[in-house]
């Protein structure tokens, strides 16, 4: 199972862009209701909430100005670019553009902890800041899309609360929940929550384009301009947030949680809710965005990996 996980883990970008293209052109997917990629990462975020740290939280107490830059960062920087983008590149297509705004405006992912971890940064931040995610994002999310809004956009904050409540808020309580009941029960789902959660993704990439396949292939000339848009989209908030977090002297640790949290949003949950509130054309920019902050947030972390491996071996 370990090794397994580990595999998946490693080559998610390149499986999630493999099942995209093999779903959009095979005859055959899975038809599934609408409320089961909702199910399938509400079963990926409780394993995160059973998987989390707690006790490294408390070390938070002292990183007040760090968690406040981060909540900051994220919110300006990462909000500002998405809606930059969606303006520049697709004001004459709202779905599209709606879309490209949610990926930019939800939680950060999961991965953000994994590769903060990877890359040597502070992984209690990257959660702490998360949690606080999970308030702002509800308000925000519709907010920054108040432009898009038409007769085929209309995401209001209830029912965006809603879907939060359920699909984040909910299944996170009961991992945390579980955890406090069952100590040591953290340890043992870490195995199986990478490997839950890779699967899951790929069934949410394949549901989600499989039932969109007609309405993609409305607006396949859009493609490659949508890639440059979302590759943008993570790439410009993560080179900002850390050049910004060492200009104000934030340490270096804390520097590289703060670069993958602003630029590593849960774009599964954009992808799945651009599904149910914008339409096919929404969830395109999603998993665009899921591909390339999984890639390009692996490289990062190899890159600061192997430059701490440089430093040790200089010493």
């Amino acid at each position: 199972m370990k090794l397994i996980s580990n595999i998946l883990s490693k080559k998610l970008p390149f499986l999630i862009l493999l099942v995209a293209i093999g779903t959009y052109f095979s005859p055959f997917y899975w038809k599934v209701a609408t409320w089961v990629p909702s199910f399938l990462l509400g079963v990926v975020i409780f394993f995160t909430g059973l998987s989390m740290n707690i006790a490294s939280l408390k070390k938070m107490r002292t990183k007040k100005r760090e968690l406040l830059a981060a909540t900051i960062l994220k919110w300006t920087i990462s909000v500002i670019i998405s809606i930059g983008l969606a303006y520049i590149f697709f004001a004459s297509k709202p779905e599209i553009a709606a879309g490209l705004i949610l990926s930019g405006t939800l939680p950060s992912a999961t991965s953000a902890t994994v590769y903060t971890f990877l890359a040597g940064g502070n992984t209690s931040l990257v959660i702490a800041a998360s949690l606080l995610d999970v308030v702002i994002s509800p308000i925000v999310a519709p907010l920054s899309m108040m432009g898009m809004f038409n007769e085929h956009i209309n995401i209001s904050f209830f029912s965006l609360l809603q879907s939060f409540l359920l699909i984040v808020v909910l299944p996170l309580g009961i991992g945390l929940f579980t955890q406090k009941t069952w100590p040591g029960s953290e340890v043992y789902s870490k195995s199986a929550t990478k490997f839950g959660s890779s699967i899951a993704l790929l069934l949410i990439v394949h549901t989600i384009v499989g039932g969109g396949k007609d309405t993609i292939s409305s607006e396949i000339s859009s493609l490659p301009l949508i890639a440059v848009a979302t590759f943008l989209q993570v790439i410009l908030p993560m080179v900002a947030a850390y050049f910004i977090a060492r200009k104000i002297h934030i340490s270096e640790g804390d520097s590289r949680a703060i670069l993958f949290h602003v630029g590593l949003c849960n774009t599964s949950l954009a992808a799945i809710l651009a599904f149910k509130f914008i339409g096919e054309l929404g969830a395109i920019a999603p998993i665009l965005n899921m591909i390339f902050n999984l890639s390009i947030g692996a490289h990062i972390a190899n890159y600061f990996n192997k430059l701490e491996g440089a430093d040790s071996s200089g010493m």
